[in-house]
């Protein structure tokens, strides 16, 4: 599961979704596009991001995009996370997010229990690894920490238990896209 507000959707985003696919060995992504963000500006329209995201991944059998939020009236992560579990309670389910987002996500609605909810797979992105590496997430889920090389087991995993992947960078951002719209 790959939620975010995608606002836009870029190569970055794509980068960490194909590194989650690859060296988790997942079955498939789904990209989960929030309908807003209250740590964020009001993003674009829902549905442009949808399909902006759709357009982004291409025909790529592997990866989903849903309007999960929309449809199920759902908007903090754990509340996604508790309804998709309880209507699949025999998959496994990994949380994906970008090193840039692990940095504040203790400022998430129930981020404790978000983590003791569902493994979740961080990607490096750039400017972020140090500082997301000592944010209140890394340090209070310290133990619970798989190393890079055992990362294809985050799936099967027990929450709370997370893994760190180092990937060459993507600089491409969001926030830098938003602000200069014609490298789009």
């Amino acid at each position: 599961m790959f939620g975010g507000s995608f606002n836009p959707p870029h190569s970055g985003h794509l980068h960490v979704a194909e590194t989650a696919l690859k060296r988790l060995r997942l079955d498939w992504v789904y990209w989960l596009p929030a309908r807003g963000n209250p740590l964020k500006s009001k993003p674009a329209d829902f549905y442009e991001r949808v399909h902006q995201v759709r357009e982004l991944i291409g025909h790529n059998p592997r990866m989903f995009v849903s309007d999960f939020e929309h449809w199920a009236n759902v908007r903090y992560t754990i509340d996604v996370l508790n309804t998709f579990t309880r209507h699949s309670p025999k998959a496994n389910f990994v949380w994906l997010m970008g090193a840039d987002s692990l940095r504040n996500f203790h400022d998430w609605r129930a981020w404790q229990a978000i983590a003791e909810t569902i493994p979740i797979c961080v990607v490096s992105r750039p400017e972020a690894g140090p500082r997301a590496l000592r944010a209140p997430f890394a340090r209070r889920y310290a133990n619970c920490r798989l190393r890079e090389r055992n990362a294809a087991l985050l799936p099967n995993c027990t929450a709370p238990a997370w893994v760190y992947l180092k990937a060459p960078y993507d600089w491409t951002s969001s926030t830098q896209l938003r602000r200069n719209p014609q490298k789009r």
